[in-house]
């Protein structure tokens, strides 16, 4: 990527070879570092593949309530907090949304 800025600017590039990342943590970073965003990383970089894996996360955490695990529940609830997911408990389930 930094070869490709290097070689005038090529932005397109340095974009294109940005998102062949695997890693969502590295590429927020890159992406952060470039000077890339404007908003927040989560707020640009919004995946399908992430929800997924939100998703997982609140029906282990869904289970650990139901075995009155509330260390284990708690435990999740706080991971996805530091990865700036916000749960919200209702009558219907829980939710979430991107801080």
């Amino acid at each position: 990527m930094v070869e490709a800025l290097s070689d005038d600017l090529n932005t397109p590039l340095a974009l294109t070879r940005l998102m062949a990342l695997d890693d969502p943590r590295v590429l927020k970073a890159s992406a952060a570092l470039l000077g890339l965003l404007q908003s927040s990383a989560d707020e640009w970089f919004k995946g399908g593949a992430d929800e997924g894996a939100i998703e997982n996360r609140i029906a282990e955490r869904t289970e650990a309530k139901k075995n009155r695990d509330f260390a284990a529940a708690d435990r999740i609830r706080d991971e996805l907090k530091a990865d700036g997911i916000v749960l919200e408990d209702g009558p219907g389930g829980t939710t979430w949304r991107r801080e």
